[in-house]
């Protein structure tokens, strides 16, 4: 009994605190270069309930509907900038290191997007 105890505990403090590191990516901007097409470094600004990801003018790109469930990311583009995808979903997992994240693929229906998004180190774009 102890045991099992002790193993729902043990992933109970794993789970908060994998929820607590996505968490820690809200509120905050985030950069990282894009190639091509863009040849650009992006500005990618998360809020609790949306995103946006601007050029570095300010000049935003693509709007997001966004939501982080534990170490999940969704996002459902709208807008009327021409980089969206209105209406499809996609999800990446969170992987937050230090002052920087990766988001892993998880799927997407919109290529361009995950192309844009996966596999890229974001970091903090308040520091130097």
């Amino acid at each position: 009994m102890k045991k099992i105890i002790l193993f729902v505990s043990l992933c109970c403090m794993v789970s908060a605190m994998s929820h607590l590191h996505a968490q820690s990516i809200i509120n905050k901007s985030w950069k990282t270069y894009i190639a091509d097409p863009i040849n650009d470094t992006a500005i990618f600004h998360i809020y609790a309930d949306s995103s946006l990801i601007a050029n570095s003018k300010g000049e935003v790109m693509v709007r997001n509907h966004c939501k982080i469930t534990g170490d999940t990311l969704t996002l459902v583009d709208y807008g009327t900038e021409e980089q969206g995808c209105p209406d499809m979903n996609g999800r990446y997992r969170i992987i937050v290191t230090g002052d920087s994240f990766t988001l892993t693929l998880i799927n997407d229906e919109c290529e361009g997007r995950s192309h844009a998004l996966a596999g890229r180190k974001w970091t903090d774009a308040t520091r130097k």
